[in-house]
């Protein structure tokens, strides 16, 4: 665990030189389990230990078998609401300096089960292609359409990686700002059904500004990186039987079908079809309420 002596909470003084922040030690980090209704999820998360004063607020795990029926999201997140979502889990861990420097950041994790809010019987998440075009789709339907001036706001995907250590296709990428640095986002989706997915999203956010490069010179993002890392390697994943059989029937019948060795960053600012999938030009009109 941190060294509450050494990394207090408190800031009476400024840090000079790079600081090595310190936040939860994985080390004594809980499994945790979710159970959904075609399979299990497990892994290891320290407890939700935000910030005094800065608590975004913990999604408790509940014991209960989540089904992912999912309900909309607001209009400004996702103007075609095209995806619903549930929220399972959210937890948050402050990083700190030594010696009363304070707070020098914080990771966010959560985790979301996904599904199209217009089903699609030609569609199925299993296969690594259609994985790939729903995590897209959806990034692009929450962020995508963000922008600065006539600029996008973020850039995605950056880093793609197949995830090879799991029973179901997974990929993961980050995402970063274009207009403002000190934060990255890192995502992993898979699928839990022909329709369903996960996403688990993880925010490294860092207390200083200027470029990234002079950021990381004030506040290394290692151990940042590192417990997000830590928990992605955790992660397992238990089917259930009907859903290995469709595992099993997809690799089957696309025996030579995998997960995209590397994904450009999208053409960002775009929208998205409503259905989900389709990435649209960017138009500011295309969702805007009608004025009465």
């Amino acid at each position: 665990m941190r060294n509450y002596i050494k990394y207090p909470p408190f800031k009476w003084r400024k840090y000079k030189g790079q600081c090595i922040p310190q936040g939860p030690s994985f080390r004594w980090a809980r499994e945790v389990t979710i159970r959904l209704t075609n399979c299990t999820l497990a892994l290891h998360l320290p407890r939700h230990a935000p910030q005094p004063g800065g608590d975004t607020g913990e999604w408790r795990i509940l014991p209960r078998v989540y089904d992912l029926v999912g309900r909309n999201h607001n209009d400004r997140v996702m103007p075609s609401q095209s995806w619903l979502h549930e929220d399972i889990a959210a937890r948050e861990w402050a990083f700190y300096g030594p010696w009363f420097t304070g707070c020098m950041g914080y990771v966010h994790f959560s985790l979301v089960g996904l599904r199209l809010s217009e089903p699609n019987s030609q569609l199925n998440f299993l296969h690594p292609r259609a994985l790939e075009s729903g995590a897209l789709g959806y990034t692009t339907a929450c962020w995508g359409h963000e922008v600065s001036g006539n600029k996008a706001y973020y850039q995605a995907p950056l880093n793609w990686e197949s995830l090879d250590h799991l029973p179901l296709p997974a990929l993961r990428f980050d995402m970063r700002r274009v207009v403002q640095a000190g934060e990255c986002e890192r995502f992993v989706f898979f699928p839990v059904g022909r329709g369903k997915l996960i996403s688990i999203g993880f925010v490294c956010h860092q207390y200083a500004t200027g470029t990234q490069e002079e950021i990381d010179a004030r506040i290394s993002p290692e151990p940042m990186l590192e417990l997000v890392e830590n928990i992605i390697d955790s992660l397992r994943i238990t089917p259930s039987p009907e859903l290995q059989r469709e595992v099993d029937a997809v690799r089957e019948a696309y025996p030579d079908a995998a997960v995209s060795p590397d994904c450009p960053p999208l053409d960002w600012p775009a929208h998205v079809d409503r259905d989900g999938l389709t990435i649209l030009p960017y138009d500011e009109k295309l969702y805007a309420e009608p004025v009465r």
